[in-house]
């Protein structure tokens, strides 16, 4: 849980703190969101003024005279503990949003990291529902995708549901179209075969009719002259 990208993270926090009214009004009345109380069993602080602590901690964190021994971040939950460099003075620095709501100092190691490990674990169960809602937010939004792209998809099926129907019924239309004009031809067709037969009939008739007359015509009698 603690690595290079956290320890930047909460120092960066630390050291971003800014010594004002509204960090005593932060003291004072403390965001709702960290457990109040949950360090009671890690033993006791040596200073209890938790404005002066944040003070101190953040000058020794500017003039470089304090390391970081663990960190810890859970969402917006934050948590490190620090060792001064001159004596055995530790801290256990609690953030929230990467904003330093709370510092507790201690003179004793064992104390200072059960204070920490405490508040790690806390910081823990607070931090769970937060990112629970954040996964929740996020399958939200990938739903919400999802749903677009199926409604985009089914319009577009729809579209082309459309398209298929209309082109159904032009075939259909068409179809019928050349039905009726395969029919006429058939009609037209039939009738002039069978004017044509008649057409026949009447040549043979004719061209028969010639051929009686030519053989009723009258000889020339040679004889006569």
């Amino acid at each position: 849980m603690t690595d290079n990208t956290s320890r930047t993270r909460l120092l960066a926090g630390i050291i971003a703190i800014q010594l004002s009214v509204c960090a005593s009004a932060v003291l004072a009345k403390p965001d709702p969101a960290p457990a109040p109380g949950f360090l009671a069993d890690a033993g006791p602080a040596v200073d209890p003024s938790s404005q002066s602590v944040i003070a101190e901690l953040q000058q020794r964190v500017a003039d470089g005279s304090v390391r970081e021994l663990r960190a810890s971040v859970d969402g917006d939950y934050g948590t490190a503990l620090l060792l001064a460099d001159d004596k055995v003075l530790c801290y256990v620095a609690l953030l929230y949003q990467n904003k330093m709501w709370r510092v507790l100092r201690f003179d004793n190691l064992g104390a200072a990291d059960a204070a920490y490990r405490n508040a790690s674990k806390q910081n823990g169960a607070i931090a769970g529902d937060a990112i629970r809602r954040q996964v929740l937010a996020t399958q939200l939004r990938q739903y919400e995708r999802a749903i677009e792209d199926a409604q985009a998809r089914a319009e577009a099926l729809n579209n082309d549901m459309r398209l298929v129907q209309a082109q159904r019924l032009r075939m259909v239309e068409d179809q019928k179209t050349s039905r009726a004009e395969v029919q006429t031809a058939e009609l037209d067709s039939r009738a002039a075969r069978a004017q044509l037969e008649k057409l026949r009939r009447e040549i043979r008739r004719i061209e028969s009719s010639l051929a009686d007359s030519r053989e009723m015509l009258p000889v020339a009698n040679k004889s006569g002259r």
